[in-house]
C-alpha cells in the first residue's frame, strides 16, 4: 500500500511539474518581438494586437481597429506580466510597399509655368512607365507663342512619405519622388534638348487596387545650349499605378 501511494505520489508530481512547464512564458522571448507585429495575447481571454514592447512587468501593443472608419480611434493595450498565459505570433511587421520602385504605370496630366523672360506657359500630356525606374513623358505644350511637342525620360526614385510608415495603417498618406531626366523639344521657341529635375508627390489611397489617384509634379527644365533660359512648370493631374511587391 504505501508503495503504491509513492508511486502516485510520484506521477502526481511529474504531471504537475508537466503543468507547470507548459504554462511557462518565455518572457525574454517576448522582449524580442518585433515592433509592429501581430500577435495573440492571452490571459483570461484573447486579444489580438500590433506589439509595441514588453518591459519586466509589463506588454504593450495596439488594438487593431476592425474597420477603417475615421471615426473609430486607435487605442493603446496594456498587459501585467503575471495576467499573460501565453502570447502567440500571427502575422509579421507589414512592410511599406510604397518605398519600391513603381513597376506600373500611367497618368494623364496638364499645367503650366512660367520661363526666364517670365512668359507664361501651358501644357498637356502623358506619362508612362518605361522600364522601372524609368518613365516616358509625352507632351504638347505652347511656349512664347510657340506651339511644340515634347519627349522626356525620367527616374522614378522615392523620397520620402508623410505622415511616416504605420504598420497596418489605412490611412492615407503622400510619397515624394524625385525624377531627374533627359528629353527633347521640337518647335519654336528656344528649346531642343534639355535636362530635367522634377518632384512628384503622390496620393497614396491604400488599397489601391488600380484606383486613380491625384498628383501634382514640380519641375524645372534646363536646355543643354543655354541652361539659364528653361522653364518652371507645375503638372496637375491623376495616375493609376503599382509596386513590384504587388505582383
Amino acid at each position: 500500500m504505501r508503495n503504491q501511494q509513492i508511486v502516485l505520489f510520484f506521477f502526481a508530481s511529474l504531471m504537475a511539474a508537466s503543468g507547470a512547464s507548459a504554462q511557462t512564458l518565455d518572457w525574454q522571448a517576448v522582449e524580442k518581438i518585433s515592433p509592429g507585429t501581430r500577435i495573440l495575447v492571452k490571459t483570461q481571454q484573447q486579444t489580438y494586437c500590433l506589439f509595441q514592447k514588453a518591459s519586466d512587468e509589463k506588454l504593450f501593443c495596439d488594438f487593431i481597429r476592425k474597420s477603417a472608419s475615421p471615426q473609430e480611434r486607435d487605442s493603446d493595450l496594456t498587459f501585467f506580466r503575471k495576467d499573460v498565459r501565453d502570447v502567440q505570433i500571427t502575422g509579421q511587421i507589414d512592410r511599406d510597399g510604397s518605398k519600391d520602385f513603381l513597376t506600373m504605370m500611367a497618368a494623364v496630366g496638364g499645367g503650366g509655368g512660367w520661363d526666364s523672360t517670365n512668359q507664361s506657359n501651358a501644357f498637356a500630356g502623358v506619362k508612362v512607365a518605361l522600364l522601372f525606374p524609368l518613365s516616358l513623358d509625352l507632351q504638347y505644350d505652347r511656349i512664347q507663342g510657340h506651339s511644340g511637342f515634347s519627349t522626356e525620360g525620367s527616374a522614378v526614385i522615392p523620397l520620402f512619405r508623410v505622415p511616416g510608415f504605420q504598420p497596418f495603417s489605412k490611412k492615407n498618406f503622400v510619397r515624394v519622388y524625385a525624377e531627374p531626366g533627359v528629353g527633347y523639344r521640337a518647335g519654336g521657341a528656344p528649346f531642343g534638348g534639355y535636362s530635367s529635375a522634377k518632384v512628384l508627390a503622390l496620393l497614396w489611397i491604400p488599397p489601391r487596387n488600380g484606383d486613380w489617384s491625384p498628383y501634382i509634379e514640380f519641375q524645372r527644365r534646363f536646355p543643354f545650349e543655354s541652361p539659364l533660359q528653361g522653364d518652371n512648370r507645375i503638372t496637375i493631374g491623376v495616375m493609376v499605378y503599382s509596386t513590384y511587391t504587388e505582383w
